[in-house]
């Protein structure tokens, strides 16, 4: 586990397998277009109601890395931090509350059935409650979407609330909005997907 902060921009973060840093417009390639636009990819999340072109992404990704204080956009990056797979968000970040939503999307189709998300999940807890200091992190998901539910339990989020038939499925029906939450307190760090555990420090090494 290392993390090396670059303020203002966001941190690079080393877990296990994977970096987690911001996505810069140089990473908009081809491969990440198609699958925010592969509709299976897509299915549960909201983008899924409008096309994604470049430019729309473009757009997207400068405007993230304009803003890291009130939301955090990580790519989810393997093969050393060269192969862009997927994304871990804190979109809305309420520092005087001390508290963030997640979300989360493994896009690249070699990448899928890995554990990716779990690790990715778990490093930016980490992050979130012993770098940034908040003490609340929450999450939700359409009922019936069994992976993002085994990625939250993994980490230790408990089912808060559900939202009854607030969203549309992809396949049309009325679904609920199933709410989960996660206090500093109960986030438990684990070997299995940091990798060994140093002090709070900061690494000053060059990460692609």
């Amino acid at each position: 586990m290392q993390i090396r902060l670059r303020d203002p921009r966001l941190p690079v973060i080393r877990t296990k397998r994977l970096v987690l840093r911001d996505i810069t417009v140089a990473d908009i390639s081809p491969a990440y277009i198609a699958w925010l636009n592969d509709p299976e990819t897509v299915k549960y999340l909201e983008i899924r109601f409008r096309r994604q072109p470049p430019d729309i992404v473009r757009k997207y990704i400068e405007d993230r890395l304009k803003d890291t204080i009130n939301s955090h956009h990580f790519g989810i990056y393997d093969q050393n931090g060269q192969r862009l797979v997927g994304t871990v968000t804190l979109p809305r970040i309420n520092r005087r509350h001390g508290y963030a939503d997640i979300s989360f999307v493994i896009g690249h189709p070699e990448a899928s059935g890995k554990g990716y998300a779990s690790e990715a999940v778990h490093g930016i807890c980490y992050y979130a409650f012993f770098h940034m200091g908040l003490t609340k992190l929450w999450g939700g998901y359409y009922e019936g979407h069994e992976a993002s539910a085994r990625v939250f339990a993994k980490n230790g989020f408990s089912v808060e609330g559900c939202l009854r038939k607030k969203l549309l499925s992809y396949d049309g029906r009325r679904v609920d909005h199933i709410l989960v939450g996660l206090l500093a307190e109960e986030f438990k760090p684990a070997e299995k997907y940091l990798g060994p555990i140093p002090p709070l420090v900061s690494i000053d090494e060059d990460v692609p």
